[in-house]
């Protein structure tokens, strides 16, 4: 009885993490093809915004897993959230070309966009 409940543990944690990687692969695909339609990405800065986007993505996902393990504090977990934004929004305006100022808007508008991804 022990062995099936295990198995059936593991298979549902093994299917909700499954599932949550393959939603967070559907908003970064969202997300990189609105961005080459607004800036007229070619291939390669469209793999390259990619990488850094699922980048910044992990570091949101492993700073909350840290500091509801108390591992680290609010603070903490602030800090390290900011310091990948920074991080992604200058390699983003280095790709596009343009400046944080003029993709504000889009990226406000991104941010409500993604909520609506499934």
């Amino acid at each position: 009885m022990k062995k099936i409940l295990i198995t059936l543990l593991l298979f549902v944690t093994f299917t909700v993490v499954y599932g949550q990687n393959k939603y967070q692969e559907r908003q970064n695909n969202h997300y990189v093809e609105a961005a080459a339609k607004e800036f007229n990405l070619d291939k390669k800065q469209q793999v390259e915004l990619s990488e850094i986007r699922m980048e910044m993505v992990s570091a949101y996902i492993s700073s909350n897993k840290s500091f509801k393990a108390g591992d680290i504090t609010q603070d903490e977990k602030k800090g390290i959230t900011k310091e990948a934004s920074k991080v992604f929004h200058n390699k983003l305006s280095e790709i596009t070309g343009k400046t944080y100022a003029e993709m504000k808007d889009w990226l406000v508008e991104m941010r409500k966009e993604l909520k609506t991804v499934k």
